[in-house]
């Protein structure tokens, strides 16, 4: 069972793995929330200046640039999103991303996950923002 998350929420999902995102899309779907997706940054950033978002769950590593570039152009754009953003990393963290994520204090799920553990991620954002 998929923890409960609020219906209606608005996510944007950045992730290049085209078959991950289908599987969160139609996950998105199930428990009432539209998902977003964008594969480069370049993207995600243009559907944020069209659209406010509840959260991002974000990929570290894309084709056009890393997820800490991203995330600081994401927050330039819409400063709400600071802390509402959730990274997704499959990989061991450097110690850039390290210190950028102890910086933002984002919250991390690693891959492979399971959408429980996401979706307790996205409502742990919903109840700070309350």
């Amino acid at each position: 069972m998929t923890h409960p998350l609020r219906r209606g929420l608005s996510l944007l999902l950045v992730e290049d793995d085209t078959e991950l995102a289908v599987v969160m899309a139609r996950w998105a779907a199930w428990v009432g929330a539209t998902m977003d997706t964008a594969g480069l940054g370049s993207i995600a950033l243009a559907l944020a200046a069209a659209k406010t978002y509840d959260a991002v769950l974000l990929d570290l590593s894309l084709p056009d640039m890393d997820g800490e570039r991203l995330y600081a152009r994401l927050v330039g754009l819409r400063p709400a999103l600071a802390s509402r953003v959730i990274i997704l990393t499959g990989g061991a963290v450097g110690q850039a991303s390290q210190a950028f994520l102890y910086r933002t204090r984002c919250p991390v799920v690693l891959k492979p996950f399971d959408l429980e553990s996401l979706a307790r991620q996205i409502a742990r954002l919903e109840f700070a923002a309350a």
